[in-house]
C-alpha cells in the first residue's frame, strides 16, 4: 500500500509528533482539530521541535523547512477523503474514540488503513465503531514521538494480514520499529508498565526512597529508566489516566490507582511538564491530612 498522504485527527502532542516524523518520511500530512486553539499550539510544538533537532545536529535547516512545508493543519475532516492513511490521535476516553473512528471511516475510501493511536483500549472493542473492521489496527506510538524509536502494532481480531505488514512497512519508513503486539488492555508497554509503577509507586509510600526504588531497577534489573523517573517524564497526568483505563478493564488489583498520584495530579502536580510535582523529589509524609511535602 502506497502512502503519500497521511491524515491524523488529534492535533495535540502525540499528534503533532507523529505528523513530524511521517513529514520527514516525505509524507504529505493534514493535522485536523475541531480546536483552534489546539492547531495553534500544534504549530509551536512542531517548530520547538525542529528547532531542537538542528540544535542537536539531528536536522538540517533544509529538512526542518521541507517538513513544514509537507504539514497542513485543518479544522474540518475534508482531508479524510483524500488520505492514503488515517491515524486517530485523540485523548484516550473509549467514547470519544469512537464517535470518531465512526465518523472518519464513514468518510475515508473503503480502501484506505485506519490505525488508532490507543495506549489502553482493545482494538475488537474500538473496531465496532469503525466501517470495515478488516482495515482497522492499532498504531501505538510512544511519547516523544519523534525520539522513541518503538511503535506497537496491534492486530484486531477482523484485521486484514495485509492492513497489519503495511503498518510495519510505514513505520519501516518512519524510522521506527515496529513491535506486533497482543490485542489485550494496555498491550505490551503500558501493560507491563502500569503494573511496574504501582508496585515502585506502593514502595514509596510504605518509606521507600524514590531513587533507591528507580536505582533497583536501573542496577539490578538493567531498566534503562526506573519507573518513577518514568512517571515524572511521561507525566503523572497520562500515568493516572493509563492506570483508570487498566483498572476499569481488566478488574484486577494490580492496577489498582494509588491515592497518592490522583492527590498530585489533582494538585496540578504533573511532573515535568509542570515544573512541580516530581516523583523522584518528592517524599511521602503519612499523617492524619496525608500532606505531601518535598
Amino acid at each position: 500500500m502506497q502512502v503519500n498522504t497521511l491524515c491524523i485527527i488529534g492535533a495535540g502532542t502525540m499528534g503533532t509528533g507523529i505528523a513530524q516524523i511521517a513529514a520527514q518520511a516525505d509524507i504529505a500530512v493534514t493535522l485536523v482539530d475541531t480546536d483552534d486553539a489546539a492547531l495553534e499550539r500544534s504549530r509551536g510544538l512542531l517548530d520547538k521541535s525542529l528547532r531542537g533537532g538542528i540544535e542537536r545536529e539531528k536536522l538540517t535547516v533544509e529538512q526542518a523547512d521541507a517538513v513544514r512545508e509537507r504539514v497542513r493543519w485543518d479544522t474540518t475532516r475534508g482531508a479524510v477523503s483524500e488520505a492514503d492513511w488515517i491515524i486517530e490521535a485523540v485523548f484516550e476516553d473509549r467514547a470519544a474514540k469512537e464517535s470518531v473512528l465512526c465518523d472518519v471511516s464513514a468518510q475515508a475510501r473503503a480502501s484506505v488503513p485506519i490505525a488508532t493511536n490507543t495506549s489502553t483500549i482493545p482494538i475488537h472493542q474500538l473496531a465496532s465503531a469503525c466501517t470495515g473492521p478488516e482495515r482497522f489496527l492499532g498504531m501505538h506510538f510512544f511519547n516523544p514521538a519523534p525520539a522513541m524509536k518503538l511503535v506497537e502494532i496491534i492486530p484486531g481480531t477482523q484485521t486484514s494480514p495485509a492492513v497489519a505488514e503495511a503498518a510495519v512497512a510505514l513505520c519501516e519508513r518512519m524510522g521506527k520499529t515496529p513491535l506486533l503486539a497482543p490485542d489485550i488492555p494496555g498491550f505490551l508497554v503500558n501493560r507491563a508498565f502500569g503494573a511496574l509503577v504501582c508496585a515502585a509507586t506502593d514502595i514509596w509510600v510504605k518509606g521507600g526512597k524514590p531513587e533507591d526504588i528507580d536505582a533497583a531497577l536501573e542496577m539490578g534489573l538493567g531498566h534503562k529508566m526506573g519507573p518513577l523517573k518514568t512517571a515524572d517524564l511521561v507525566g503523572l497526568d497520562v500515568v493516572l489516566a493509563l492506570l483508570r483505563s487498566l483498572s476499569e478493564q481488566t478488574g484486577d488489583a494490580m492496577f489498582r490507582v494509588p491515592d497518592v498520584l490522583t492527590e498530585m495530579v489533582e494538585d496540578g502536580k504533573l511532573g515535568r511538564k509542570s515544573g512541580e510535582g516530581r516523583l523522584l523529589h518528592l517524599r511521602r509524609m503519612i499523617d492524619c491530612d496525608c500532606r505531601l511535602m518535598r
